[in-house]
């Protein structure tokens, strides 16, 4: 069987071979080996590659299923990684990762058809750091004083103590002797998979887990602290097949990676951009995780031995509409930017303040009138250290700008034949598109663009019930939510697939946007009571009431068209 990465252009006639691979006997996989009593097992890993200046910074997070003693982890890693360049970080920032670029759920008001004012949506707002809603970094700052952004941002990257009792960094026959008198057992065909990277030139993590201090997540499942390693040189392979022993018979493979400037894929599989845009019923809403995991699954059906790619997005945004604020400074240092600003000359991160402005000249003087001159000189020495950490703090935020990819790799069975090979991968925009019309269809092409902006979006529509009272209404405009609206103000998102109950809603009755190649063939909410065709009718006092028609043969034949439109012009990606 061949499988095929086709060049992605705007044009839909445009589609070109670039690599083919053989694929082997399925096997799930995972970069994550336990050791205990041999029965442990993995249901999903994520792992999240760093990329700049032709370093890396890899951390690899992984669920746990097995006895809650003691157990070990282990991870293949480059010879190049030192003990000292081993850390444990707090996994509220791989699930910030994870809830930025989960797809997720979007809903859209129509606005009043008699409100002339402009359409605008729920992500056009400003999110900047404010004085009142920062986290305080190291610059103390009066409260009555008005400070720069930066200044109220903390930069200061975060590690933690896991629940990780002792680590071993080594090669394979020191590892089984680590092994040995711990007394870890590896599951069956341990020894070969250690075996066999020993012999591709790896060395090996393990980190001696302290059952007590494992958080459970539900059941006898637990997740595990996420490990940070830095390596000089560039990682361009995960070593997923390395856990086959100990994957569960369904695996989920999440591979983030951030690189800047550019999105990143598979090279040696076929990638390919999720279904997105669809219109969606609105019991979606807080089942978007099992949605989109049954919407995978039929799309892994069709094509099987594909790597999904879910988002590509700067990190200095979030997507339209933000499941959650874009990721802060002290979150990308801990994630790995720190290793990189280590780097750095002196001068590099402490620029020169640039030539004070005239405003903040008049500024300076309305602070130094009636001081004396020791005051004086206090003043003048703290306006200086806090023009040059603000310099600073400017450039560390321009260096670290990065695109954000999101592939995702999911198999009952596995079908993992070779490691994935990353590589950097063209501009792509989609997603992104506004509903527009009676029905709220809106964009399903995915195509070549000067930026990443991708996102996996499913829409929701609420139409306005209000009686129209004006003489020339304005329909089907698609935005934020009215004034009125008291619901929680959240964006659900299809986050802890793992766990999700996959037979528990048929994309098929809950899709209202056709999508063919998934066998969906669209449906338009039907109304409880049949309106005729809009007529105004004039009333006493000038007003016009128009009711408002619900067609639902010629609401599904458009809904099929665009659906057949937008899944002729989808494109695999190019790498």
């Amino acid at each position: 069987m061949k499988h095929s990465i086709r060049f992605f252009k705007r044009s839909a006639f445009f589609a070109a071979l670039l690599a083919t691979t053989t694929l082997a006997p399925r096997a799930s996989a995972s970069p994550v080996l336990y050791a205990g009593s041999g029965t442990e097992k993995v249901h999903s890993t994520d792992v999240l590659i760093m990329q700049k200046d032709g370093a890396s910074v890899v951390t690899v997070m992984a669920d746990y299923e097995g006895p809650l003693q003691s157990f070990a982890m282990i991870i293949p890693v480059p010879k190049s990684v030192k003990r000292s360049g081993v850390e444990t970080i707090k996994r509220e920032f791989l699930t910030r990762v994870e809830q930025l670029s989960a797809p997720k759920f979007a809903e859209f008001w129509e606005m009043d058809p008699c409100d002339e004012g402009k359409l605008e949506q729920t992500w056009q707002q400003d999110r900047t750091a404010k004085a009142e809603t920062a986290f305080l970094g190291s610059v103390e700052t009066k409260p009555s004083e008005k400070v720069a952004k930066e200044l109220l941002l903390d930069v200061n990257s975060k590690k933690k103590k896991g629940e990780y009792a002792d680590t071993f960094l080594g090669s394979g026959e020191k590892l089984t002797a680590w092994l040995k008198k711990k007394n870890l057992s590896l599951p069956t065909g341990g020894e070969a998979s250690i075996s066999s990277y020993a012999d591709q030139g790896y060395q090996f993590l393990a980190l001696e887990v302290d059952g007590d201090q494992v958080e459970l997540i539900g059941g006898d499942r637990a997740q595990l602290s996420p490990i940070r390693y830095n390596v000089p040189g560039k990682v361009n392979t995960v070593p997923a097949r390395f856990g086959l022993p100990s994957a569960a018979k369904e695996q989920e493979l999440l591979i983030y990676t951030m690189a800047p400037g550019q999105r990143v894929q598979v090279k040696n599989y076929p990638t390919q951009a999720a279904p997105t845009n669809l219109t969606v019923d609105f019991k979606v809403k807080e089942k978007v995780g099992e949605y989109y995991a049954a919407l995978h699954d039929k799309y892994l059906k069709k094509h099987p031995g594909t790597f999904l790619l879910e988002y590509a997005y700067p990190t200095s945004d979030c997507g339209k509409p933000c499941a959650t604020e874009p990721l802060l400074p002290h979150e990308l240092l801990s994630l790995g930017a720190d290793y990189f600003e280590s780097k750095l000359s002196s001068s590099i991160k402490n620029p020169p303040a640039p030539e004070p402005t005239e405003e903040e000249e008049l500024k300076l003087e309305g602070r130094l009138m009636g001081k004396n001159g020791k005051e004086k000189a206090t003043i003048k020495r703290e306006w200086e250290a806090s023009r040059k950490e603000l310099a600073a703090r400017k450039a560390l935020l321009e260096r670290n700008e990065y695109i954000l990819s999101r592939l995702h790799y999911r198999y009952a069975a596995g079908d993992l034949p070779q490691d994935p090979e990353l590589g950097g991968g063209a501009a792509i925009e989609g997603g992104i598109g506004l509903p527009l019309g009676e029905f709220g269809a809106a964009s399903l092409e995915v195509e070549a663009a000067d930026e990443n902006h991708f996102q996996t979006r499913f829409n929701s529509l609420h139409e306005n019930i209000k009686v129209v009272k004006c003489d020339k209404p304005q329909y089907h405009r698609w935005g934020k939510p009215p004034r009125t609206y008291r619901g929680a103000n959240k964006i659900w998102v299809a986050n802890d697939l793992a766990r999700r109950k996959r037979s528990k809603i048929k994309p098929e009755e809950v899709t209202m946007t056709a999508f063919p190649d998934l066998g969906i063939p669209g449906k338009i909410v039907q109304k409880e009571e049949s309106k005729p065709q809009p007529v105004a009718k004039k009333e006493e006092g000038g007003c016009s009431y128009a009711s408002r028609p619900w067609s639902g043969s010629g609401g599904s034949f458009l809904l099929a068209a665009l659906g057949l439109l937008g899944w002729a012009t989808r494109r695999r990606i190019r790498g």
